[in-house]
């Protein structure tokens, strides 16, 4: 344990005690998680990240070092992606076999990649919205999720209101979701994520909610005890939210563990875009006000 962490304040209680690093990653001297200029638009946000098998952390940023690479104790390591990514990327996952998968919302496109940042895979046509009328992939994507089988389920997102999945070989199968607030329907669907039972669950922000679909876009289940839900994961046995109302940690069977407001401990300190664990269940998170920070547990 470095300094930083050592002496940063411990929230929680019980079986869920974190020391809280507001601010973890640790940027070249230079270097921001956002645009220089504080108007720009879409919001120059840490969007989301992911630790991979040997516990390197990949974090994707809209600035101009999109895909950053730190060591588990937040120092930089390397980073790929300068120029490879619109203004409004948004989507990054590992996937099983170690594959990068970056969403980028604002070119219409799914990338697959090498860990170093090679791609190897486009899925759509960069800077070709598919109508909305239609339901076709891609306007807009947003995340990328991976199936105990290989499918791919991509979360799509601004432009549409649909899920799509893909077979491993990148043909699509399926697609489901049209606008609204009815079972299967969606606002805008933000990210998605499978559990270890190949349900779906997606993060249906503008609806404030959380729906859960078999693999085959069966709906299934609506969670409804959230204020603008952005992302989700699934540690052992736990399932854990952050969105504009804060951080949450529930049980499987979705009974409240522990909450912290959007403003607890201090002002802004859970306003969550994105949220994702490492092997030990620490805590990660994508903040609105450009940085990484992270809950390191300690029961």
């Amino acid at each position: 344990m470095d300094a930083m962490e050592r002496d940063a304040p411990v929230i929680g209680s019980g079986a869920h005690r974190y020391r809280f690093v507001r601010d973890w990653a640790r940027l070249p001297r230079g270097w921001l998680f956002r645009d220089p200029d504080p108007k720009a638009y879409p919001p120059r946000i840490v969007s989301k990240g992911a630790v991979a098998a040997n516990g390197e952390v990949f974090v994707l940023s809209r600035s101009a070092h999109p895909l950053i690479v730190f060591d588990p104790d937040g120092n930089f390591i390397t980073s790929w992606g300068e120029g490879q990514f619109s203004e409004f990327v948004h989507g990054l996952s590992i996937a099983p076999d170690g594959h990068v998968w970056i969403a980028d919302s604002g070119w219409h496109i799914v990338t697959e990649h090498e860990p170093t940042g090679e791609v190897l895979r486009t899925l759509g046509r960069r800077n070709f919205p598919a109508p909305t009328f239609y339901g076709q992939p891609f306007n807009m994507p947003t995340a990328v999720a991976f199936a105990s089988n290989g499918d791919v389920y991509v979360s799509d997102g601004y432009g549409n209101r649909r899920v799509h999945r893909f077979s491993a070989a990148g043909e699509l199968l399926h697609s489901w979701g049209t606008a609204g607030d009815g079972p299967g329907q969606f606002a805008i669907v933000h990210f998605i994520a499978i559990d270890e039972r190949d349900q779906v669950w997606i993060a249906d922000r503008d609806n404030h909610r959380i729906q859960v679909f078999d693999a085959g876009g069966t709906f299934l289940a609506e969670w409804n005890d959230f204020r603008m839900p952005s992302d989700l994961a699934f540690g052992r046995d736990r399932i854990y939210v952050g969105g504009a109302d804060g951080l949450s940690i529930w049980t499987r069977e979705r009974e409240l563990v522990v909450r912290w407001d959007r403003d607890d401990p201090y002002k802004g300190a859970f306003h969550i875009h994105g949220i994702w664990l490492d092997a030990q269940e620490n805590i990660y998170l994508a903040q609105f006000d450009h940085m990484v920070s992270k809950l390191t547990r300690l029961s």
